[in-house]
């Protein structure tokens, strides 16, 4: 394995998406049916579509993003959904004849990697039908995927017939929601719940000047598209992030619209903006400790070891002799830096990372607001993001 490969395989998750849904023949054939509707081959769902005038919740994903952020978190955040509230434990290799190179970094990696469980399965347990499907325009204008939005609401119509709505967005998804509320006349949703959607703005948005090199980079360079295009359907035809920098004529015009009357708005902001430690492995001092004692012990383990026929790699360190010494390699993390460090922007310092507190809760007098202590990528998928999720659809539905 290359260097490069080996590299990736640290900082990225690479592997095909696993998870489980609910499903029948009934729900295949529609799943089916609103893909073939409208030329796709992304949509996926649980719906039934005997279930007229249920409640079905339409899942939109953010920047950049996937359908698989709620599905498989771990595949969907690219492998960045890491443990950073806690240090990674010493690693004991064992007892060796000889002590190990001292001084010498052994390794480098990030914090340990979780692989939560998607929101749609949490979903299938309580029996809530959901429908989830990628952006072809995930790095473009908003109005592109409003666009597409608005395509797959007739698209529902025609398949599902009427259902009652509830989208849940991830940071530009509750964007694109707004912004197709505010300009559609007939519509079916009722409830919008966002997760660190940077209504006000996100510093982000001035990352604009990098789209020429950043179209060519995510485009061409295999192992990177086949972080963010997962299934290898889609080309990322523009950059666009100037629609969320603060006070842009975008974000203007959609905060002078308000809320839309008869919807049910919540918003939900981060206020963890670290994703990750990197840590430095070197040999704990006491790897060096002469230890005679255990010389013979480890001796004679060797010698049963290789009497039993056990693999090589078990015996193969132990002392040779049972009067000379042993040493215990222990390998301990020293954390060098975190990702991000609080200083600068009030994304870092009173935000999730993307998105500040303050412009990720819409400031109108009807909004429901959570604030949980999630960095931007958690929103979709901690423990506490995903009881919102299901409290905020279960309250709805009792209505």
């Amino acid at each position: 394995m290359s260097l490069t490969e080996q590299v990736k395989r640290k900082v990225f998750t690479l592997r095909k998406p696993r998870y489980t849904k609910i499903t029948s023949p009934r729900i295949e054939q529609a799943e089916k049916d609103i893909n073939q509707h409208l030329n796709r081959q992304d949509i996926e769902s649980t719906a039934d579509p005997q279930n007229i005038g249920d409640f079905l919740v339409l899942f939109i994903h953010g920047f950049g993003a996937s359908k698989f952020c709620w599905t498989d978190p771990d595949i969907g955040n690219l492998g960045w959904v890491k443990d950073y509230r806690h240090d990674p434990k010493p690693i004991d290799h064992g007892w060796h004849a000889i002590p190990p190179i001292p001084f010498i970094p052994v390794d480098m990696t990030l914090s340990k990697q979780l692989v939560p469980r998607g929101v749609t399965e949490l979903f299938d347990k309580h029996q809530i039908e959901w429908l989830i499907y990628s952006q072809k325009s995930a790095f473009g204008d908003i109005n592109d995927s409003i666009s597409e939005l608005k395509q797959l609401m007739k698209g529902i119509k025609a398949i599902y017939d009427h259902r009652r709505i509830i989208v849940i967005a991830h940071s530009r998804g509750g964007l694109i929601t707004k912004k197709y509320l505010d300009s559609t006349p007939k519509i079916p949703v009722e409830k919008l719940v966002t997760f660190g959607t940077p209504y006000y703005g996100t510093f982000f948005g001035y990352l604009e000047m990098f789209q020429m090199p950043s179209k060519t980079f995510l485009n061409r360079v295999k192992g990177i598209k086949r972080l963010w295009d997962v299934t290898q359907e889609r080309q990322v035809e523009s950059i666009s992030t100037k629609q969320m920098k603060p006070k842009s004529d975008f974000l203007k015009q959609l905060n002078e619209k308000g809320c839309r009357k008869g919807v049910e708005y919540v918003s939900v902001a981060g206020t963890s903006s670290r994703f990750t430690n990197v840590y430095i492995w070197h040999w704990h001092p006491s790897s060096w400790n002469r230890q005679v004692s255990k010389a013979k012990e480890k001796h004679k383990l060797r010698e049963e070891l290789k009497t039993k026929g056990a693999p090589t790699n078990l015996w193969w360190n132990l002392p040779t002799n049972p009067h000379i010494q042993a040493f215990n390699w222990l390998l301990k993390p020293t954390k060098i830096l975190t990702i991000y460090p609080r200083l600068g922007y009030k994304e870092v310092l009173q935000g999730d990372g993307a998105v500040s507190v303050e412009n990720a809760l819409l400031n109108e007098p009807e909004v429901k607001y959570y604030v949980t202590n999630d960095n931007h990528i958690e929103l979709t998928c901690s423990k506490q993001s995903k009881e919102i999720m299901l409290r905020e659809v279960k309250l709805h539905g009792k209505q």
